[in-house]
């Protein structure tokens, strides 16, 4: 076996995987979020205004109600989200040796992802946009799929030089 140019490994930590889920990356996924968000802000809207108006009419059980549902919304919206993460992230860790989860994704002739127990193989050509943000360099596959690559968690290579050979790698198609 030959020793890959690069090879990033990060274990996904419960603090990672909150990161992950709350900052999507994708175009449909940060759609989703933010109507997700709306929905919600909308749906507390209602039921605030619901609410005051049961007061000043005399309907006491109904503003009551009202308020109670404003207050699930608002639960709903600030924690049922890294709740139900969590559960997930939990679920994950149980089946992984060790509980320990690894994204090792190594860059030779192809990349590859080992992600816990799955392994995935890409072609460079595969990924038309390379990017980055705070913590990760992108490889975006499309608008909606992208690979994120945990900046300085490489244990082969650099970051400044897998930037030079990612970017040779990675070329926007021409249309």
């Amino acid at each position: 076996m030959t020793t890959p140019i690069f090879e990033n490994k990060s274990e996904i930590t419960l603090e990672k995987y909150l990161y992950l889920s709350n900052h999507p990356i994708g175009k449909k996924a940060k759609k989703k979020l933010k109507n997700w968000i709306m929905l919600q802000i909308f749906a507390m809207a209602v039921m605030a205004v619901n609410a005051f108006v049961c007061f000043y009419a005399d309907a006491l059980p109904i503003a009551v109600i009202s308020l109670v549902l404003v207050a699930a919304f608002l639960y709903k919206l600030m924690f049922q989200r890294n709740r139900a993460s969590t559960k997930q992230y939990k679920q994950i860790i149980e089946n992984q040796e060790n509980g320990m989860w690894y994204r090792v994704i190594t860059f030779d002739k192809d990349i590859k992802v080992t992600d816990g127990n799955t392994v995935t193989t890409f072609k460079y050509h595969e990924f038309v946009k390379f990017d980055e943000d705070e913590r990760y360099y992108l490889l975006f596959k499309n608008e909606n799929a992208v690979l994120r690559v945990e900046k300085g968690a490489f244990t082969v290579g650099n970051d400044e030089d897998f930037v030079v050979f990612i970017n040779k790698k990675v070329r926007p198609k021409k249309k």
